[in-house]
């Protein structure tokens, strides 16, 4: 597989920083001796500050919002970005109805990466579509959907663009995996801790519902875990949480597809609760955040569960989701 451009970009902003807040605006928390990744605005939270990522300028969100990931360092952040692209402007056939004088402007798809320590975000490919990313365990690659721009320059349907790619953050370098052009793009993905394997949710024309599958990085080779939405695999990696498809039931299993159960139900919140995003396993693999929406009245908290116990607690009210969970080295 060719290897695709790296574009460096120099950010003279700085990183918003308030240690007066300890990371309470916007409706964010902290956890002690750990980094949070928290959506919208895209806000990391340590216990001695919160740092508010700055948007790259030029860029906008992918229409569809996959999700950003937190490295298992808390040293980057990587997130989808849309980019107007001049190239596919200049190309434009004047004499067709969609290049005239009122033409659409064009956009192609990268993937950024944004270091904590530089200050810089960091631009891969040039795509039609970048979906949700999720870093791998020892944070050098990331995974994510996409649509590529082979053989299709102004990114029309293709029907065989869609497909999971690997990213080597070191290289550059863009690897496929077979057969997986099935993968929700804006959905969650789950590395395993162990970096063999994929949990991803697929969209398949024979079931209505999506599916929990686990995939091999290397093959491609597919197992369906459970029907279900959002997984999330555990820190150890013996367990993996998803949604049913109600939204209001969350669930582990194995990764096997054994062993499932129930483990917080939100019919007992009245005015009509579910959950949205992907659970966020704690560190230590005792812990949920989950993040939950009235759908009746549009309000979002974000709620601990203690896996042992079973208590739940709320951590934050009208605030935005929580992503990413990591804990400090030592």
């Amino acid at each position: 597989m060719r290897k695709w451009f790296l574009m460096v970009v120099s950010l003279t902003a700085m990183i918003v920083l308030s240690r007066s807040s300890c990371g309470q605006s916007n409706g964010a928390f902290v956890e002690p001796q750990s980094t949070l990744l928290f959506g919208g605005n895209l806000l990391v939270v340590t216990p001695t500050g919160s740092f508010a990522i700055p948007k790259l300028p030029g860029s906008f969100p992918e229409i569809s919002f996959p999700l950003p990931a937190l490295a298992p360092g808390a040293d980057r952040v990587a997130s989808s970005l849309r980019l107007l692209d001049d190239s596919r402007t200049a190309e434009c056939d004047p004499s067709r109805p969609e290049c005239g004088a009122h033409r659409l402007p064009q956009y192609k798809s990268v993937m950024g990466v944004y270091s904590l320590r530089d200050k810089t975000w960091k631009l891969y490919g040039d795509l039609c579509f970048v979906g949700s990313a999720v870093f791998s365990p020892n944070g050098k690659k990331i995974a994510f959907k996409t649509k590529t721009r082979d053989g299709n320059s102004r990114c029309d349907y293709f029907p065989d663009s869609a497909k999971l790619m690997i990213l080597d953050l070191e290289t550059g370098q863009f690897t496929p995996i077979p057969d997986s052009g099935m993968v929700r793009g804006n959905a969650q993905l789950s590395w395993s801790p162990d970096g063999k394997y994929l949990a991803a949710e697929f969209t398949r024309t024979d079931t209505p519902q999506g599916q929990i599958v686990s995939i091999e990085i290397g093959s491609g080779a597919q197992k369906v875990i459970a029907d279900g939405i959002r997984p999330s695999w555990s820190p150890k990696g013996d367990w993996i949480a998803y949604n049913i498809h109600d939204g209001k039931t969350c669930m582990l299993i194995h990764p096997d597809g054994t062993g499932a159960k129930m483990v917080l139900d939100l019919q007992r919140k009245s005015g009509g609760w579910i959950f949205y995003d992907a659970a966020v396993w704690s560190p230590n693999e005792e812990n949920l955040l989950l993040n939950e929406e009235q759908i009746d009245g549009h309000h979002y908290d974000v709620t601990m569960l203690d896996l042992a116990s079973g208590k739940v607690t709320t951590k934050s009210k009208d605030g935005a989701s929580v992503l990413g969970w990591v804990a400090e080295k030592p």
